[in-house]
């Protein structure tokens, strides 16, 4: 008999590849779900659904990720505690109750990025409403199960999902704007590590199949950067004539204030690829009308 995983928020960036990921291994039977059907925030539904499928392993990958949003609009905030802090604290217990181990994602935002470099055991204290919001759901799942995998992970990217929260990744924000500007001013700040969403989750397959010790892991691609320096790696890949002009992050001011450095540091797994080698294969596979991308 196969194995059952179930996930939520199915329809996410990293959602969407989670399911592609594991429906490839035919050891596996998925059921994935997105949050028209079930709710992440409510024990009812979370149960309902648990104990319908009787998975072998759980994995999170909702989330609320309107940054700044949270940080000015209190009704916003409220929802971001329940959809990334209760709501996974709540899944938490379920998932104790039924013995069963569950993954669940959160974020460098977690760190004030005073430290700049921070390991699984640095303790977390955020500067955002949002990782407040993260630091939360840390807290309520370490509370409610000791079977859990606290994956901390930044900047994601890779095809967008189809949920309505689903957000384009800075890589296809850059490449859009690209096409009509011939400069860019770009912030030079907010290092930290990008994160190939299907690199990520077949190293989550991994975490699960492998049955490493329950903790929390730091996964990301290697090559720390700051968005500047991002957004020039990936100008000369595609051999875009882009000018890319390096700023302050005040020239963009924005609600919620963000880590100056939050560089995930991985102590406890296998390194992930370059983030650079992953982005060659994301414009590779995703974008047909760049046939010049420098492969090597």
């Amino acid at each position: 008999m196969n194995k059952r995983i179930l996930i939520l928020g199915s329809h996410g960036m990293l959602g969407q590849d989670l399911v592609k990921v594991f429906e490839a291994d035919q050891n596996w039977e998925v059921f994935a779900y997105d949050r028209d059907e079930v709710d992440i925030t409510s024990e009812e539904s979370l149960r309902k659904k648990i104990e319908e499928v009787e998975p072998a392993a759980i994995v999170n990958a909702t989330g609320y990720n309107a940054v700044d949003k949270c940080e000015t609009d209190e009704i916003e905030y409220e929802l971001a505690k329940k959809i990334n802090g209760s709501g996974p604290g709540i899944l938490a217990k379920i998932a104790k109750e039924k013995g069963v181990p569950m993954v669940h994602y959160s974020t460098d935002y977690v760190f004030d990025g005073e430290k700049g470099e921070y390991s699984e055991n640095d303790k977390p204290s955020p500067i955002s409403n949002y990782g407040r919001s993260k630091m939360l759901g840390e807290e309520e799942i370490q509370k409610n199960t000791d079977k859990f995998y606290l994956l901390r992970t930044s900047k994601l990217f890779g095809k967008p999902g189809s949920s309505a929260m689903s957000k384009r990744s800075f890589f296809d924000t850059m490449i859009e704007l690209s096409k009509d500007n011939s400069l860019l001013k770009i912030v030079d700040e907010e290092k930290s590590c990008f994160t190939y969403t299907p690199d990520l989750a077949l190293e989550t397959k991994k975490i699960i199949e492998e049955q490493i010790p329950f903790g929390i892991y730091h996964v990301i691609n290697e090559g720390p950067c700051t968005w500047y320096e991002a957004a020039v790696e990936l100008f000369k890949m595609i051999k875009i004539s882009v000018e890319a002009v390096p700023v302050s992050s005040s020239e963009f001011p924005r609600p919620a204030k963000r880590p100056k450095s939050s560089v995930l540091l991985n102590t406890k797994l296998k390194p992930l690829r370059n983030y650079t080698e992953a982005l060659k294969e994301y414009i590779f596979t995703n974008y047909e009308s760049i046939t010049n991308i420098r492969m090597n």
